[in-house]
């Protein structure tokens, strides 16, 4: 299933949980509003198909005293599973308020920070169980074939002769021919982890004259979950005896992990928006300046030359008005489809070397003004994002002019080496560099290592360029020169390149 499309994959849970035998249902927020619910838990509310998105406080008030909202609510709170057994629940079916037994449970669902954000709630009815046993033998034959149509084995468990006894459908959740075996054999069957987990809720019958697990079986190699349920028999004639359902729930199981991997994946994806929304701040704040910067400056220069008709300097100033008016809008075209296709696309074919040139362009007034060298090796064509890959090299080499020495022709060199394993881009300067205790500071983002009225910016750049390098899985560090200066160390996989 992994393999299929992420569209069709959902689409196939979905569909799984829809169809399921049993019902399951999610709720988020304190009034438990109805996100998921499939057919058999829309049946089991009573209360019309159009129950999604209501809250499930109020479609089922009359459970406000039967104590189910308050469960709901201490696993919302707590993180902590509840599990109830032959629970008695009373619902309004048809105008009328019935009686109904079940054994449900209510599943924190946590995200990908550990917080608890909604609630899986599974159930079996188990009502006709409840019922059977106070009728005769002959309606106890019948609820036997009701249970067996319903998918769930029943059990019972003869604790002195420590034999058990099962239905078909429950011996054939371990492929065994005959109905009646030893307990040694059953535990056989059990995955080893979990039969300390089988034990245990055999000790605890003394206590709470319940049993409750969930284990995991082995039946021909094939793992399967199978829940047991069940309580000490009142029968006069069944002393010491364990009467209970068993539920194969692997399919449950599956399909509550596969949930829980599409929550953190969207988790993901919007920490990534917003990561991005950042970046668009930082990007409109300072990246477009430039280009901003050089037409004013030389329609300016222009305007004057035009009153004192300097003709021959005209077309060289008009030339970088257009070619930084053109700049402009590549840049913003680029921030509007990105913006707009959700998440960057990690699949274009980059130029490293057109990228350098366009960001030398954009910063040329910083460069004169620094009297600054930017040097670089033949750059490799990369797999990835063009707007975030500017994004990455323009917040380098603008640092690099903004921190450069008084007094000193600023100098910027970018090398890169690579072999089968991976690709290395340093990025070294001659400036100020940054001290053994402020390096490890850098990299937070809004960290600023000198004051406003020192330097100018947010002390988002470089926690921005660490973003960007681990987005398309690689690493950023930053390496203490011998010499004054400061020096980045980039590595990708070697499957970046193009």
């Amino acid at each position: 299933m992994m393999d299929l499309p992420e569209s069709i994959r959902e689409k196939v849970l979905r569909d799984v949980i829809d169809t399921a035998p049993f019902p399951i249902g999610v709720y988020t927020g304190d009034k438990m509003k109805i996100v998921l619910a499939n057919q058999s838990m829309i049946k089991t509310y009573g209360k019309g198909p159009n129950v999604i998105g209501t809250n499930y406080t109020e479609i089922l008030p009359e459970l406000e005293n039967q104590q189910i909202f308050d469960q709901l609510r201490e696993v919302l709170y707590t993180g902590k599973s509840y599990e109830a057994k032959n629970a008695r629940v009373d619902i309004v079916v048809n105008g009328k308020l019935k009686p109904h037994y079940f054994n449900y449970n209510f599943t924190p669902i946590f995200g990908a920070e550990g917080e608890v954000y909604g609630v899986m709630n599974t159930a079996a009815e188990v009502t006709e169980l409840n019922v059977a046993r106070q009728q005769t033998i002959e309606i106890e034959k019948k609820l036997r074939l009701a249970v067996e149509s319903s998918q769930l084995g029943i059990f019972e468990i003869d604790i002195k002769k420590g034999l058990m006894r099962g239905s078909k459908r429950f011996t054939n959740f371990f492929g065994l021919e005959k109905r009646e075996f030893t307990l040694n054999t059953l535990v056989s069957f059990i995955h080893p982890e979990d039969i300390a987990l089988w034990h245990n809720a055999l000790e605890t019958l003394s206590e709470t004259a319940d049993l409750n697990c969930e284990l995991r079986v082995i039946n021909n190699k094939k793992l399967q979950w199978i829940r047991f349920s069940g309580s000490l028999s009142e029968s006069d004639d069944k002393e010491n005896t364990i009467v209970g359902i068993a539920q194969d729930i692997t399919v449950q199981k599956e399909n509550a992990q596969e949930l829980m991997q599409l929550v953190e994946q969207r988790t993901l994806e919007l920490r990534r928006s917003n990561d991005d929304l950042k970046q668009f701040g930082h990007v409109i704040s300072h990246d477009l300046k430039e280009p901003v910067r050089k037409l004013l400056l030389f329609s300016n220069i222009l305007k004057e030359d035009l009153d004192n008709d300097k003709k021959p300097r005209m077309s060289q100033y008009a030339h970088k008005i257009n070619k930084s008016a053109a700049r402009l809008t590549e840049m913003i075209d680029s921030i509007l489809n990105y913006s707009s296709a959700g998440s960057p696309d990690l699949n274009e074919v980059v130029d490293l070397n057109h990228i350098i040139e366009n960001i030398k362009e954009d910063l040329e007034i910083k460069i004169v003004e620094k009297h600054a060298v930017i040097e670089h090796k033949k750059m490799p064509l990369l797999n990835g994002s063009k707007i975030l890959f500017h994004q990455l090299f323009y917040n380098l080499i603008a640092n690099s002019l903004k921190f450069s020495r008084d007094n000193f022709d600023s100098h910027i060199k970018i090398d890169c080496s690579f072999d089968s394993e991976k690709l290395l881009i340093t990025i070294t300067d001659n400036g100020i560099g940054i001290s053994i205790e402020n390096s490890l500071r850098i990299f937070n983002v809004f960290e600023r290592l000198h004051s406003k009225d020192e330097y100018e910016g947010t002390g988002l750049g470089l926690a921005l360029c660490k973003k960007i390098v681990e987005r398309h899985n690689g690493k950023m560090i930053y390496v203490k020169p011998e010499a004054t200066g400061a020096v980045f160390e980039i590595t990708f996989p070697a499957d970046i390149l193009h």
